[in-house]
């Protein structure tokens, strides 16, 4: 069993308003948490203030949870029929009425003109004539108009550009999120009309929609070749009239398990689990090809079958149908410290604690296993929620209460921002003695991905920090107690906290000897608590708080903090 030391949060019942600060009040408080309350009440603030503003041009799609391929490629739409920025033109951009050229004449004549391409498809230039252009590419009419102009005027150079694009209207229908006419510059092409458009829609295929020109289909666009390949030639550019028809899908396969990229794939009719493993980006490492499984629903009932890896690549998938490849789990576990090869290692899951230290050698002779350090990465995770919470807890303490209580006096501005700059950590308490395990494998511990073992090596000093004249370390001595090492650090400072001392012992365990307690009589005998080699004494400032909860709440990060920054310098120490 796993016991996870976190952080425990302070529980204020608290309203916030919107209120103002005494100055001189928030002058006094650290620069840090000054600028983490200000930024708070502004926030407050704002939230109070009546919202006005122009609605977006862009409407968020409901949320797609079904993980099919390419549902997040348009996960958003344009609301205006307007036409879209315009994309960048090349010289295969084909000229068509509405279009605007400029054109400069250099040398025997020196203008700059703009014609619009009419509806015949042609431009009316001075001295030269009608030049049909519609059809053309922008290269081609260029070299058109440059011909025609040195043929006509010696000496004369001609630049032609592109000054304005007319816009085209594109039908987009059939399985379209939201099919309609569309407004678009004639630059488009026809994933830009199914982004206006946004996109496909649940039944819609991705792999088979159709450009239809006079009633004739003259290009098929299959976006995963833009997925998948980054294809993204597109010969034909759309033209007024057009229509792009979105087919529905033929089947979609989901994979869930054994390739690198897990999903709903779209097969077309004559496409193989081959075609679905390039799409899913492969096979995943560490796969048990022993244990292949389509799971699929056929007349209302559910079926399972079991398969080879030769039977998968010629398996005739249906609609729905869902496959499995099942995994090797491995986790990737780091062994820091007094062991004879330590490093990262992989290791299958379920291994233990114990296995781990035996895979890295074993300890050496020097290893101190009392003080052996298990850090795991949930742990961390619910560590550095419960950590913010409490940050966020008393900040809102300090502006809700900041006309009743002297912060100066009490200490809880250098207490907060005590806790803001401490690191949280995810320590685990666990059994390192490998004897003690194989005695009772009930104290081994199950490893998890992202852990990391730190054992630290033998010491002879005991650790005093917090409110002492000279914090650091002092040497051990067999038997004595916690008066001995305080009075051996030049004793407390008068900030100091006598009732609320804490010891961390070297495998994680704390003990907050709070004589305020209830159980004071019990603990009347405080100051003879067995002290070890590497245990930590930390004296806490007084922050004159009456709940015992709110002080063990606010230095129990803080402490373990420390204790992990010691254990991990004795690892550093020794190494170097």
């Amino acid at each position: 069993m796993k016991k996870i030391i976190l952080s425990s949060l302070l529980i204020l019942s608290v309203n916030i308003y919107s209120q103002e600060l005494d100055q001189a009040y928030l002058n006094s408080l650290p620069e840090d948490i000054r600028a983490d309350v200000e930024e708070r009440i502004e926030a407050e603030e704002i939230l109070e203030k009546p919202v006005y503003r122009r609605a977006s041009t862009f409407i968020d799609k409901e949320e797609d949870t079904s993980s099919r391929f390419g549902s997040n490629f348009f996960d958003v739409m344009q609301t205006s029929f307007m036409p879209i920025n315009e994309p960048n033109l090349d010289p295969s951009y084909i000229l068509d009425f509405g279009d605007v050229l400029e054109i400069q004449l250099i040398g025997q004549k020196d203008i700059i003109n703009s014609y619009s391409i009419k509806r015949d498809g042609s431009i009316n230039l001075p001295d030269i004539g009608k030049l049909i252009l519609s059809g053309l590419s922008l290269s081609d009419a260029s070299q058109l108009i440059k011909a025609r102009v040195n043929n006509a005027y010696i000496g004369t150079e001609a630049y032609v550009s592109l000054k304005n694009i007319r816009d085209i209207n594109v039908l987009v229908v059939g399985n379209a999120y939201n099919p309609g006419i569309y407004t678009l510059n004639g630059n488009s092409n026809m994933l830009h009309a199914l982004s206006m458009a946004g996109g496909i829609d649940n039944l819609g295929s991705y792999r088979n929609i159709n450009l239809v020109r006079s009633g004739k289909v003259i290009d098929t666009l299959d976006i995963y070749e833009v997925l998948v390949d980054g294809k993204y030639n597109f010969s034909n550019g759309l033209r007024s009239g057009d229509s792009i028809v979105v087919k529905p899908y033929s089947k979609l396969i989901s994979i869930e398990s054994g390739v690198m990229r897990t999903g709903i794939y779209e097969l077309n009719d004559d496409e193989s689990f081959k075609d679905l493993l390039r799409f899913a980006n492969g096979f995943s490492k560490q796969n048990d090809y022993e244990q292949i499984t389509i799971k699929r629903v056929s007349n209302g009932s559910n079926q399972e079958l079991k398969l080879s890896l030769d039977e998968l690549y010629s398996y005739n998938f249906i609609d729905n149908d869902s496959l499995y490849i099942r995994q090797f789990k491995l986790n990737n576990i780091s062994i820091l410290g007094a062991v004879k090869n330590p490093g990262k290692y992989t290791f299958t899951k379920g291994t233990t604690l114990s296995e781990a230290i035996i895979s890295a050698g074993g300890y050496e002779s020097s290893a101190y296993v009392f003080g052996g350090y298990l850090e795991n990465s949930n742990a961390l995770q619910i560590n550095i929620g419960a950590k913010e919470k409490l940050y966020e807890a008393f900040i809102t303490n300090l502006i809700t209460n900041s006309s009743t209580i002297e912060y100066e006096k009490s200490g809880v501005d250098s207490l907060i921002l005590q806790l803001k700059n401490t690191k949280p950590t995810g320590r685990i308490i666990a059994e390192f003695d490998i004897d003690l395990i194989k005695n009772d494998p009930s104290l081994d511990t199950l490893l998890e991905n992202g852990d990391r073992l730190i054992i630290p090596y033998k010491t002879q000093q005991v650790y005093i920090h917090g409110q002492i004249a000279n914090p650091g370390a002092i040497r051990y001595s067999p038997g004595m107690d916690i008066d001995y090492y305080i009075n051996k650090s030049g004793g407390t400072l008068e900030s100091a906290d006598l009732d609320n001392l804490f010891i961390i012992h070297p495998n994680g365990e704390t003990e907050n000897l709070n004589t305020r307690s209830k159980l004071s009589f019990i603990l009347a005998d405080n100051n003879k608590k067995l002290i070890y080699p590497g245990s930590i004494i930390y004296i806490p400032q007084d922050t004159n708080f009456s709940n015992p909860l709110q002080v063990a709440s606010i230095w129990a990060p803080i402490i373990s903090s420390i204790a992990l920054s010691l254990t991990s310098l004795s690892v550093l120490n020794n190494t170097n």
